[in-house]
């Protein structure tokens, strides 16, 4: 009878392990299937997203459980913040347009001299808003900067708001609005 050397033991007993741990393993799975602990589980009879991030760069695990968390990458929630800060200013510049456009319409043909203070008052209150929302985009821009240090490659980085164009802008979106 031929008896097995040393290393084939080890083999064996090595083999026997790993068969056993897998069996441990399945019976664990099974038990919990029939505890019902895989019923509930988020997602389930959907079909999986294994559609590759092009952006990960060899970090796609950290991707996905931060997506599957809830969460994004520092620099896009810093972006997504970025775009809420200007839609609020470009909201409350269009607002202050608005009210300023009813009011100067509500004085027109007054010439009395409360009606022309008032007009004054009017324009004024529109330069002090236009001024706001001008502070509002340094506050942007300084916000873009530290975004474009923080974005993992160049093709990530948001330009800088210019400020004459947002104002032409609110302008023409105001003028299209009125038709």
């Amino acid at each position: 009878m031929a008896t097995l050397s040393e290393p084939e033991t080890g083999r064996t007993e090595e083999a026997k392990r790993s068969r056993d741990w897998e069996s441990w393993v399945d019976q664990e799975i099974r038990e919990a299937q029939e505890r019902g602990q895989f019923d509930n589980l988020p997602g389930r009879g959907k079909p999986l997203d294994l559609t590759p991030n092009p952006y990960a760069q060899g970090q796609e695990l950290a991707f996905k459980i931060l997506k599957d968390a809830g969460y994004a990458p520092e620099w896009i929630e810093i972006d997504k913040a970025i775009r809420m800060h200007l839609e609020r200013a470009r909201a409350t510049l269009l607002r202050k347009r608005t009210w300023r456009e009813a009011r100067l319409l509500e004085l027109l043909g007054k010439a009395d001299s409360w009606s022309e203070a008032e007009r004054r008052r009017t324009l004024a209150g529109w330069q002090d808003a236009v001024a706001a929302f001008e502070l509002e985009l340094e506050a942007i821009n300084r916000e873009i900067g530290e975004l474009n240090l923080k974005v993992p490659s160049a093709c990530f980085q948001r330009a800088k708001v210019d400020t004459a164009r947002e104002l032409a802008c609110l302008e023409a979106e105001a003028r299209l609005g009125a038709l």
